[in-house]
């Protein structure tokens, strides 16, 4: 109803105002924030890289569409949106540099402009200007398909117009440095891009390539260009040109769509239809929907203007990287990021997505429950046809195309392990910002049954506290169940299956590496993909270790067979107890506890938090090291402590995020506490120029670059500042937050948001455009840019 009473204003405002220009259109919110992320760009090349191997720009994606836009970065662009990027399935391609870019001839001559070329939250903006012809050109989304160009033209004389353009023929390129002498014909020859002239536009069809890692496409996907005003097309191979004749000033509507299958096709069609008989409600309805976005996600009057343009450019991102249903994802999802290497189509994980529900909870809620949906729809059930022993597991990634077990062609969907408890603290998000209480009656049994899922496949020895483990899958195991890896010696690799071999060479130590899919599984489900905790630490590293008076032994992970009670493989457990995921338990018991109480289910809240008391007594009792201050996973030994505990801290292999998980979850004493937060502060260990690394400094397996042994991610930093906000230490926490803030290196500037920081330099790296940075700036403008410096 909100939502719908503000279009309606804006609609008699902009009736009022006669639409005079793109001022009058959008409202003042909008207007405030403009280019919050350069979306200029000229593509010469399919995959136009970066140094880290995606997409160099960052084009205009919104309302779950699956093709986007950039703005011109030259004069020859002007007059068009360049880039057309589009989604194959599960990768982001450039279709072209610019394509249907428009040009103005007045009396036979081309009319030369100057332009101001600009985005706001929710649309690009082109303005061009000459003495006697304005052109004023504004491009928003109007569904998940389409979006929606208007093109008014001012002028007291006729005028031709002409559009033209061309497909992208080079294919690969990183830094703009050629990386293939390959044409896009030639590494895709069943491609075959073609051009077709319409009644009102073009269309561009393109033949079925499945080509696992890099395109997929149906054979019947096609992007569509459909004009308001009737033009003469001509077309070339693959470059065409358009022609129309205006009496002086117009308005002209355009719409662009991309459509992967015949069936999606079909059903835009009636849309393409309304969108260009009634484009003003369109265009009304997604400024009013951006407004919205804005009106409920700028809360926080103590921020600063930098740090308000942060949380702008988070909810961009995060609505920039959400998709429409498509394939096998029967939901709306929100993906890592649109223009990564291996993120994009509509790839979803559950941590990410946990995350970034959590943040859209507070500006999008109908998405951020969708999303949700998406990853719990392929919830295993009892009666799976492939993994029916594993009832209650979520995957770890979904995707556009099923696995060959389940009957589609994709290289990227994943079962090989889940990710940590974190669903219920996003679901109660969701719930806590739109007091929807039939969203907890819907996802509850659900969550619950992932829970047990936890401790009946991933409790070894069934004290309550699951380790993290690999799923029964062919890469980590034989058709009979037993464990494969690979062990190198010199320049000599040998595969290996079996528990008791594996624990045989390893007492040996005759092996310079190993590599064990299990252990890689484990650390995926962790979600921290090569901690030190799990074992991983680089050669050079390992030999300092050891040159120091360290044993290699220390890096050595255990694995244990879980069965069921008549003999069925579940899986694969490490024989380690991870201190984050015992405190994630911890708190999804409470949060479960919170909704069986909600429910009416108070027997059920009972035991829940039972289990939370018990897992807390357990962390703090066994997890905690008071030689170091800090919490340790531990090591599973044959035989239990005097105390209850499964092992000791695993001290050894060092200091990471997983220490401060109990304080953000709220398991920690404060005595521990207390503790915790001295290490964070402590300029040797973490407190870094960016702080809060992935590793200490102290850490014999830290490196400012290794993806989860040195660099910065939101996510942990964030949880370490909730943890020490929890605790007591608020003003510590805010004055790390503006320390990150200043030191992040572009995060107030137009660059898009990166996945991760060096710690001692601030330097971006990672993936651009991530949805779990961008979730979690945003949960920083909410909980720590409150006080200024």
């Amino acid at each position: 109803m909100k939502l719908n009473i503000l279009l309606a204003a804006i609609t008699t405002s902009l009736l009022a105002a006669g639409c005079s220009s793109v001022e009058s259109q959008s409202p003042m919110n909008a207007l405030q924030y403009k280019n919050v992320i350069d979306r200029t760009g000229s593509p010469e090349y399919m995959r136009d890289y970066d140094f880290d191997d995606h997409q160099r720009f960052n084009p205009f994606f919104d309302f779950g569409a699956w093709h986007g836009h950039l703005l011109p970065d030259n004069q020859e662009g002007m007059g068009g949106f360049p880039g057309t990027a589009l989604l194959t399935e599960e990768y982001i391609n450039f279709m072209a540099n610019n394509f249907d870019r428009l040009t103005v001839f007045k009396e036979g001559q081309k009319v030369e402009f100057t332009m101001q070329a600009f985005s706001i939250p929710g649309a690009l903006i082109q303005k061009l200007t000459s003495d006697e012809v304005s052109v004023e050109m504004t491009l928003r989304f109007a569904t998940n398909r389409t979006s929606l160009l208007e093109t008014k033209i001012i002028s007291d004389q006729p005028l031709e117009l002409v559009w033209d353009g061309q497909l992208l023929e080079k294919y690969h390129a990183k830094e703009g440095q050629p990386q293939s002498e390959q044409t896009i014909d030639e590494k895709y020859p069943s491609y075959q891009r073609t051009l077709t002239a319409t009644s009102d536009g073009l269309t561009v069809s393109f033949g079925k390539v499945r080509s696992t890692w890099d395109l997929l496409t149906s054979g019947e996907s096609e992007y569509q260009i459909h004009k308001s005003i009737a033009q003469q097309t001509e077309i070339d191979g693959h470059q065409f040109k358009s022609t129309a004749t205006v009496d002086g000033s117009t308005t002209i509507y355009t719409t662009y769509s991309h459509l992967l299958t015949a069936e999606e096709n079909q059903a835009e069609q009636s849309k393409i239809a309304d969108i260009l008989a009634h484009p003003q409600t369109y265009l009304t309805a997604s400024q009013a929907r951006w407004e919205e976005y804005l009106e409920k996600g700028l809360t926080n009057p103590h921020a600063t203007q930098d740090q308000e343009r942060v949380a702008v450019k988070a909810i961009e991102t995060l609505t920039a990287n959400w998709r429409g249903s498509a394939g096998a994802v029967r939901y709306d999802s929100v993906t890592p990021s649109v223009t990564a290497r291996w993120f994009s189509g509509n790839q979803i994980w559950p941590w990410d997505t946990w995350k970034l529900v959590y943040a859209m909870a507070h500006f999008n809620p109908e998405i951020a429950k969708e999303s949700v949906r998406a990853m719990f729809d392929y919830q295993i059930q009892a009666d799976d046809p492939v993994r029916p022993w594993d009832a209650g597991y979520v995957p770890d990634l979904v995707a556009y195309n099923l696995s060959p077990e389940r009957g589609g062609d994709g290289g990227n969907w994943n079962e090989r392990n889940t990710k940590p408890s974190l669903a219920a603290w996003a679901v109660m998000e969701v719930y806590k910002t739109t007091g929807d209480q039939a969203w907890l009656e819907e996802m509850y049994p659900k969550l619950v049954a992932y829970h047990n899922w936890w401790l009946r496949n991933r409790d070894h020895n069934g004290n309550g506290v699951p380790e993290y483990g690999a799923a029964r899958d062919k890469v980590h195991n034989t058709p009979s169940g037993q464990m494969l890896f690979t062990v190198k010696r010199g320049d000599k690799e040998q595969t290996f299956a079996g528990l008791e071999q594996y624990n045989e060479i390893i007492k040996e130590g005759n092996y310079d590496h190993i590599e064990i899919p299990a252990q890689t599984a484990a650390s995926w489900e962790s979600g921290r993909d090569d901690a030190a905790n799990f074992g991983f630490i680089d050669p050079d590293q390992l030999e300092k270790y050891v040159a120091n008076g360290g044993k290699r032994s220390d890096w050595d992970v255990a694995f244990a067979q879980n069965r069921s009670a008549n003999g069925t493989l579940l899986g694969y457990s490490l024989l380690q107890e991870s201190v984050d995921q015992a405190s994630y338990m911890y708190s999804d018991n409470q949060y479960l506890a919170e909704m069986a109480s909600i429910l009416g289910k108070q027997d059920e809240a009972t035991d829940f938090t039972n289990k939370a008391n018990q897992l807390a007594d357990y962390i703090n009792t066994c997890m905690f090291d008071e030689a170091t201050g800090f919490f340790y996973d531990i090591r599973i030994e044959q035989t239990p402590l005097a105390n209850g505990c499964a092992g000791k801290p695993i001290v050894e292999r060092g200091k990471g995020p997983e220490g401060w998980s109990p304080l953000f979850n709220g398991a920690a004493t404060q005595a521990h506490a207390d503790a915790v937060v001295k290490v964070m502060q402590d300029s040797r260990e973490f407190n870094t120029y960016v702080p809060l690394g992935t590793a200490s400094l102290t850490n014999p397996a830290f490196g400012p670059d290794i993806y989860w042994r040195g660099r910065v991610w939101v996510d942990q930093f964030y949880f370490g500042l909730k943890g020490m906000e929890r605790y007591g230490y608020r003003e510590q926490a805010v004055e790390m937050a503006n320390t990150f803030f200043d030191h992040a290196d572009g995060l107030v500037e137009d660059g898009p948001i990166r996945e991760n920081y060096n710690p001692m330099t601030g330097a971006q790296q990672g993936a651009p455009n991530f949805s779990w940075s961008a979730a979690h700036l945003y949960m920083l403008y909410n909980d720590f840019f409150t006080e200024q410096k």
